[in-house]
């Protein structure tokens, strides 16, 4: 397998570029990287499993961190779930739990965004503004036949908010209490469904099989680049700041481990 042969890279964001989004402090050895790669003429883009910020607010951090790329390049799990139901039934009614940034690429995208019924979608981000109204309405259009999104599928994950750092409630923890109260599964969009990968590489024009999926998680990042057909690098970070993930049955053995990305300088 030979990295130079490969034409697009595409990188996870929290605690493989960036700390986190809520710290965009880069990470020396990714800039490193990052700028080896496009001072050689390669390309570069963002599929991040954070849902709760749009591709707009992603595109802020990194590029506030030094990372320079178009704000086309980056794909966030939320325009991701957007996607998905516009592909199904566009111009969907959506009843949207988010930070804001979940709603703004569903409006992107030409999607009904709404607090009232009728409901064809209730799609589920993190949101630690969260209200019991919020999410009993969220309940009832479940019941009612709208069809479940979880936006991504973080257990629970740190940040900070309103001032306070702290671990937070995931996305999969708000839908856990909708599914339990009206016995309908979700769908969960996000790494490490491998089509999300796949529409990602398409969408710039190249093939899986040309392209290299780069992140921390072993559960998302790789397992979804593996399913997806993609060469897959696992970069060693902070264990204690690896966001828990279910892989499912995917295989989340990395093509490549490195301790620092800057060891992949050489190979490109």
């Amino acid at each position: 397998m030979n990295l130079r042969d490969k034409k697009l890279w595409v990188f996870d964001v929290d605690n493989t570029l960036i700390h986190d989004v809520e710290h965009p402090t880069p990470f020396d050895d990714a800039l490193k990287l990052w700028n080896a790669l496009i001072e050689k003429g390669y390309n570069v883009a963002i599929l991040t499993n954070v849902g709760r910020l749009s591709s707009r607010q992603v595109y802020q951090a990194i590029s506030k961190a030094g990372f320079k790329i178009p704000v086309e390049q980056v794909f966030t799990a939320g325009a991701a779930a957007a996607a998905y139901v516009h592909n199904r039934a566009p111009g969907a009614r959506c009843f949207v739990i988010g930070e804001g940034g979940a709603q703004e690429d569903f409006i992107a995208r030409g999607l009904d965004v709404t607090n009232n019924p009728p409901i064809d979608f209730v799609a589920v981000a993190a949101d630690r503004g969260m209200t019991f109204q919020e999410l009993n309405f969220a309940t009832r259009m479940v019941k009612e036949g709208a069809q479940l999104i979880c936006i991504s599928g973080s257990k629970d994950y740190p940040g900070i908010y309103l001032g306070t750092e702290d671990t937070f409630i995931g996305e999969r923890s708000i839908v856990a209490a909708i599914e339990h109260a009206t016995g309908v599964d979700s769908v969960v969009v996000g790494k490490p469904l491998p089509e999300i990968l796949i529409e990602t590489v398409k969408v710039l024009g190249y093939k899986t099989s040309d392209s290299v999926m780069v992140g921390d998680n072993p559960k998302s990042d790789i397992a979804g680049g593996n399913a997806a057909g993609m060469t897959t690098i696992l970069v060693k970070r902070d264990p204690n700041n690896i966001v828990a993930f279910e892989s499912e049955d995917y295989d989340s053995t990395p093509t490549i481990t490195v301790e620092s990305l800057e060891e992949l300088i050489s190979q490109i």
